[in-house]
């Protein structure tokens, strides 16, 4: 297989289109319940975690940084919105950075934050890639490999984390509660059928 065979790989392209699918899903962020959006988070989230493993092993053709498209108003915009959606859950603990454990420690953590940073890397990387030049394609994936590695890998496993824990968590509540309607039914119908019988 050429490099060109490489860089246009069908796979590659795929795992393009989820990162553009996923960013254009937290650009408009559908009006929704929360238990939907974790659902989506999960779903696809746990994809492109999968997808950045399968990409490519390429050296890279230049050493300089590579082109960041994501301005700070389109960042914040973003932020705002996951902030919005999430709303009080988005603040929680966590551990500070594992890459020193001799200095890790308990700190605050915003999930809106972590998806947002997520956010950037990825449209970053698509928007490069989708210039369509080799080069660009190129070190679209070298970048968005290493940086996944380095840094947003982990932001994603960290959202993850909280994700599920927040959709279990809300799952179980809303089982609770119907399960509670259910007994509150059972005991008016058991009291209407006594009171007939008496």
């Amino acid at each position: 297989m050429t490099k060109i065979d490489v860089l246009l790989d069908s796979k590659n392209k795929e795992f393009v289109r989820l990162c553009r699918k996923y960013c254009e899903y937290l650009e408009r962020l559908p009006d929704q319940e929360i238990l939907k959006f974790w659902e989506v988070q999960l779903e696809m989230l746990s994809a492109i975690y999968k997808g950045v493993l399968e990409l490519p092993t390429i050296e890279a053709r230049y050493s300089y940084e590579a082109d960041k498209f994501v301005t700070e108003k389109a960042y914040n915009k973003v932020l705002k919105g996951l902030a919005g959606l999430i709303g009080e859950l988005d603040a929680f603990p966590d551990i500070s950075d594992l890459s020193y454990p001799d200095s890790a420690k308990m700190v605050s953590v915003n999930l809106s934050e972590l998806l947002t940073d997520i956010y950037q890397e990825l449209k970053d990387f698509v928007l490069l890639y989708e210039t369509e030049t080799l080069e660009n394609m190129n070190d679209a994936l070298i970048e968005c490999a290493n940086t996944f590695g380095e840094y947003w890998g982990v932001k994603m496993l960290t959202s993850l984390r909280i994700i599920h824990v927040n959709l279990y968590q809300q799952r179980y509540a809303e089982n609770k509660q119907n399960l509670d309607l259910d007994i509150d039914i059972e005991e008016v119908i058991g009291d209407y059928t006594g009171d007939e019988e008496a």
